[in-house]
């Protein structure tokens, strides 16, 4: 059994406490309102003793050929839903004696097909175009493949209105408007060419390399050339009537991003209201994420539209009826442009990591509000998307974050957004914002996975996390507690907190968790480590208390009912032990601190210092030790309270039956 005796940082060591439960508590403090675990240094990566595989890795399944650019030339008449063009792809080998590619193509008539400038035959069923390369080719060959095609259909994929028009493709109906590889995890980069009528403004990905007037037909040829690679679901075309402007995001002397804005004429005025905070969201996600990654920002507004907004990269796609001019619609904004980061510059590698993204996007509006208005709106939010999770579990019930039944459900975007920030409070905001930054390093313009995420965040926080994501992650449901606690005594007052975790939806959750004692004088803040169906913590101040707050610093997705009592079971009996943790620093110059702890019953210890000869040269004291982590402080001296001379000492803990030591170098 392990607990924990140790003193608030923010009561100055006045107060201190006992947990017991079934088995320990394993936090050392917290700093900062953050929560600390000791054995960083020896975490695992990836949590490798896992018992089961909760990812088989769909994205490493290798096609026949890897995707490397895609150049699309179109023609949109806009008098109705047609439009026609090609779609020319150039594609590296992976296979060796590769004689044949299959891409995906729905609905879209061929007209012809051509590898490189060859014509050639190919095969169609309702959901793939496989096209035959003349001849066996080399694993490592580039080659090319054009179809020229056809549409005549709307409202999947590509979706046309007399005012507007424009393509929507999250998560697979990139296939509906252009021949692909429609999978998130063969990116490419990509150019659109589109040619409209004279009266139409073109957006898409990337930056716009020319604009060609013909006016002889009275149109517009809009080139847009993307050089980051690209998934296929996060193409886009944007055309219509607009007001158009540019904003500026001036992330350095020399490097200003440009903000393309594309909006109803009539709604410019309003919209250039309700963006102007865009640019201060990029330099607040640059700053906590990763420098913004692309050189180009978008917006463009549309309606129709049956969904809020889609990060089609570097071009998002919104609403119209997200402009106001009052900033309603802020966090959809910035939920939007959270996804340039999560999303298109980190893509999931399939969509069952679905939460990658949206969790992500939707924890970067949080981060925004805290940034920019202040921690209060940052509670705010959270505690909005805590309300929209508990609202969703009591319609639809408990799933997994990873791998949904839907993939846009309502928990993927709130529970991931909470899973985010409790992880932010279990690894500290150094280690949290440092592993993204990492995390972002390792897999921008490619994909990334649950796992691979996990392994970051270890990696920076030298933690091993794996029961953290087996918990909130691949696991389901929330901690919900019952809690009570009493007061016994005075000067000091023993406060004993009880829990009790009460879902039946999930096994207990091991989370950490602050507890504030409140006093007419002063707040009380403490650390505990919960993990079992029923603990109990006993708590030492110096005041008589007046309240008791579970959790009050919102770190904790959960349910919690303050109750008058709990009958909770006794633990079990616990086997006794004594055990020095570790000396830091060793060696030491000036002092050094011995961390120990105690379990089972209270021990009698006596602490004693040695020299390397058995000599003894300082009797640390003798006393009763309740179950709990210590430390004692050893700043050099003997017995006599002079300095000793540099060499190895021994630290020996000793109670009636179990001893412990360890070994201390002290250099002058």
């Amino acid at each position: 059994m392990k607990v924990i005796l140790f003193a608030s940082a923010v009561t100055m060591l006045c107060a201190s406490f006992v947990c017991s439960q079934a088995e320990g508590c394993d936090i050392d403090e917290m700093v900062n309102g953050r929560f600390v675990w000791p054995g960083q240094e020896e975490a695992k990566i990836l949590g490798a003793d896992r018992s089961y595989d909760p990812e088989a890795v769909l994205f490493d399944s290798v096609h026949a050929y890897d995707a490397l650019h895609y150049d699309l030339d179109l023609r949109f008449p806009m008098d109705g839903p047609y439009f026609e063009g090609r779609m020319r792809m150039i594609f590296r080998a992976v296979e060796n004696h590769l004689s044949s590619i299959t891409l995906h193509m729905v609905h879209l008539v061929g007209d012809s097909i051509f590898v490189g400038q060859h014509n050639t035959d190919y095969v169609r069923d309702d959901s793939t175009i496989t096209v035959d390369l003349i001849g066996r080719h080399p694993a490592g060959e580039t080659l090319s493949v054009t179809i020229y095609y056809h549409d005549s259909t709307t409202n999947r994929g590509y979706y046309y209105y007399p005012r507007d028009a424009y393509t929507m493709a999250e998560p697979s109906d990139a296939r509906w408007w252009f021949p692909c590889f429609d999978e998130p995890w063969d990116k490419a980069t990509s150019e659109i060419t589109a040619t409209v009528p004279e009266s139409y403004d073109v957006g898409s990905n990337g930056y716009l390399e020319s604009v060609e007037h013909d006016p002889e037909n009275q149109t517009r040829t809009y080139h847009w050339v993307n050089d980051a690679s690209i998934a296929t679901y996060l193409m886009n075309l944007i055309m219509g009537d607009y007001a158009v402007w540019n904003d500026y995001y001036v992330a350095g002397p020399q490097d200003s991003i440009p903000i393309l804005n594309m909006v109803y004429a009539e709604d410019s005025v309003d919209a250039a209201y309700d963006f102007a905070n865009v640019p201060a969201m990029m330099e607040i996600y640059s700053d906590l994420f990763f420098p913004y990654p692309f050189n180009k920002y978008g917006q463009g507004a549309v309606e129709p539209f049956q969904y809020g907004g889609m990060e089609h990269q570097t071009m998002t796609t919104i609403h119209r009826n997200w402009i106001h001019g009052d900033r309603r619609r802020e966090a959809g904004v910035s939920h939007e442009l959270a996804h340039m980061w999560w999303g298109d510059f980190v893509t999931l590698s399939d969509w069952r990591h679905i939460w990658l993204n949206e969790g992500f996007a939707t924890y970067g509006t949080a981060l925004f509000f805290e940034n920019f208005y202040g921690h209060d709106r940052f509670i705010e939010d959270m505690q909005a998307c805590r309300r929209d999770y508990l609202n969703y579990v009591e319609v639809h019930g408990y799933e997994p974050i990873y791998d949904p039944d839907y993939l846009f459900n309502t928990a993927v975007y709130v529970k991931g957004a909470w899973v985010l920030h409790m992880l932010r409070g279990i690894i500290g905001d150094y280690a949290f914002f440092g592993g993204l930054h990492y995390y972002a390093s390792l897999y921008g313009y490619g994909n990334a996975s649950t796992a691979d995420f996990e392994a970051a965040m270890e990696t920076i926080s030298g933690m091993d996390l794996g029961w953290f994501f087996d918990e909130w992650i691949f696991g389901q449901a929330h901690p919900m507690y019952n809690y009570a606690w009493s007061v016994t005594g005075q000067d000091p007052y023993t406060v004993r907190l009880e829990i009790l975790q009460v879902q039946t939806a999930a096994p207990p959750f091991r989370m950490p968790g602050g507890i504030r004692i409140v006093t007419d004088e002063n707040d009380y803040d403490f650390l505990i480590d919960n993990r079992y169906e029923y603990q109990f913590y006993d708590f030492e101040i110096p005041e008589e208390p007046t309240d008791l707050q579970f959790d009050p610093g919102f770190w904790i997705l959960k349910e919690a009912e303050q109750v008058t009592s709990i009958e909770g079971p006794p633990p079990p009996p616990l086997p006794d032990k004594v055990e020095i943790l570790k000396a830091f620093p060793n060696p030491f110059n000036s002092s050094t601190i011995v961390s120990f702890s105690v379990e089972g019953r209270p021990q009698h210890l006596d602490i004693c210092i040695y020299d390397i000869s058995g000599r003894l040269v300082k009797d640390m004291g003798s006393e009763l030790y309740p179950p709990g982590y210590y430390s004692l402080i050893w700043n050099g001296t003997g017995s006599d309270r002079k300095p000793l001379s540099s060499g190895i000492y021994i630290v020996q803990l000793t109670s009636p039956s179990l001893k412990s030591t360890v070994k201390v170098t002290l250099i002058k």
